[in-house]
């Protein structure tokens, strides 16, 4: 575990450009793309172009709304220590920022997906009380990798990537989409995009994922609340299968 209670890295001229690259491209189709309380996050927190934030101020005001915090760690996290932050109402922020020269791609998550694309979701106190849920859930089961498996795979297909019908239409609710511009135009694609299902945790439970392509298959949420409310569902299923 390797996450640490320092101040992210004084980062240079060029890496602010990235992040401001980065962040104008996401803004003009936001509103039309994401849930929300994402753009209701980026405000409360102060974010914008003009620079990377400063890790000290984000934490004072998510810590006033919902109690996390952002932690600097080095490299991804494997899933106990994840967990064990989310647990702990904290989330991991890499300590980078990807290349210029491939906007679109990085190795490990880095500053951008981590504090623009994450961060402002836990702003909401629904949203961060059930990540820590499901932190505290997870760790019941260190040792079985068929079960952390599982949650795994719920986590990835919900919080990570989930999409969500809203009256406006639909929208994306996953923060892994949410910091890339590529994926949130494919997730939304009704042509060209991903198979859209319903939520299903008991197909969730078993639909296997990659980390280095975007998805073939994502699950499309009636409500927030139906997340929220499916994970006694979900582990009860865990547990008749231990």
């Amino acid at each position: 575990m390797s996450w640490m209670d320092r101040p992210l890295r004084k980062f240079s001229e060029k890496e602010q450009d990235t992040w401001r690259m980065l962040y104008e491209r996401q803004t003009p189709l936001r509103s039309q793309q994401i849930h929300p309380l994402f753009e209701r996050g980026l405000d409360l927190l102060g974010f914008s172009p003009n620079q990377i934030p400063d890790l000290e101020e984000t934490n004072q005001k998510l810590s006033r709304l919902t109690g996390f915090r952002g932690v600097v760690v080095d490299g991804l996290e494997g899933h106990e220590g994840f967990y064990t932050l989310l647990s702990q109402r904290q989330f991991p922020i890499g300590d980078f920022i990807r290349d210029q020269q491939d906007l679109n791609y990085t190795p490990a998550p880095d500053v951008f997906h981590d504090l623009y694309g994450h961060i402002p979701f836990y702003t909401d106190p629904l949203y961060a009380d059930a990540c820590q849920d499901i932190g505290q859930r997870v760790l019941k089961y260190r040792g079985q990798s068929k079960i952390i498996q599982q949650w795994e795979r719920f986590f990835w297909f919900t919080f990570e990537f989930a999409l969500i019908r809203r009256p406006e239409g639909l929208r994306i609710f996953g923060a892994g989409i949410a910091s890339s511009y590529g994926e949130c135009a494919y997730a939304l694609d009704p042509i060209h995009g991903p198979e859209k299902v319903p939520f299903d945790i008991e197909a969730i439970r078993n639909q296997e994922f990659r980390i280095d392509q975007m998805q073939k298959k994502l699950f499309v949420l009636d409500s927030e609340a139906q997340l929220y409310s499916s994970m006694d569902s979900f582990e009860r299923g865990l547990n008749k299968e231990r």
